[in-house]
């Protein structure tokens, strides 16, 4: 369950490892932070500020984060690399493309160590030629899968009221929810090559 404002979300869900506990996730629009990512208790000042006053559950999920040992506190972006290899090294999943929260991260990640992998195999100990195989077939597809990370956190906390009523009208009515998901399947789809084909055709 959430609460929006715009340009904030607080939101509480259940822990399907433990019944008795909850977690919360708060986003916020936000000029660039600084703070000290080892000071937990700077972190947890810098969201009591950004949620200072709205009602629903916040104040009490703002209460019980004062007790909480662990958080995860970041900003929602992403660094581009412009080479996923250098000499015999090779980066796959979020080190070469990451997505940031988009639900894409994890995904790409096996599709790359799958493509990465049958590369290697087929290059006869050409690394080179693997990585830059490798990178070819899958930066085009990595791309298309960021572009729905990048309007992620414009997403769970839109900037206006009217942005809020946009987005909430989207996902209540079916159609267009199921139209959306199918448009966001055509950029999270590749077409893989069959290295176990390649591979026995090399072979014989």
């Amino acid at each position: 369950m959430g609460y929006n404002t715009p340009g904030r979300l607080a939101s509480v869900g259940g822990e399907h490892r433990d019944a008795a506990k909850a977690r919360a996730f708060f986003v916020f629009a936000s000029p660039q932070a600084t703070y000290d990512r080892r000071d937990l208790e700077q972190q947890k000042a810098l969201i009591v500020k950004a949620f200072a006053g709205l009602g629903w559950e916040v104040p009490r999920l703002l209460d019980s984060l004062q007790q909480a040992p662990e958080l995860y506190f970041d900003s929602i972006s992403r660094a581009d690399v412009h080479a996923w290899s250098t000499g015999r090294i090779g980066l796959v999943g979020d080190a070469a493309c990451g997505a940031t929260i988009g639900g894409m991260g994890t995904g790409t990640g096996m599709v790359a160590a799958y493509v990465l992998a049958g590369e290697l195999a087929l290059a006869n100990g050409d690394h080179r030629a693997a990585f830059s195989r490798y990178e070819n077939t899958m930066r085009g597809y990595a791309q298309s899968c960021q572009k729905g990370g990048s309007r992620t956190g414009k997403f769970l906390a839109p900037g206006t009221t009217v942005g809020l009523r946009i987005r909430n009208g989207l996902l209540n009515r079916h159609s267009l929810l199921n139209w959306m998901l199918k448009e966001g399947q055509k950029f999270s789809t590749i077409d893989l090559p069959d290295y176990q084909s390649q591979l026995r055709r090399l072979s014989t």
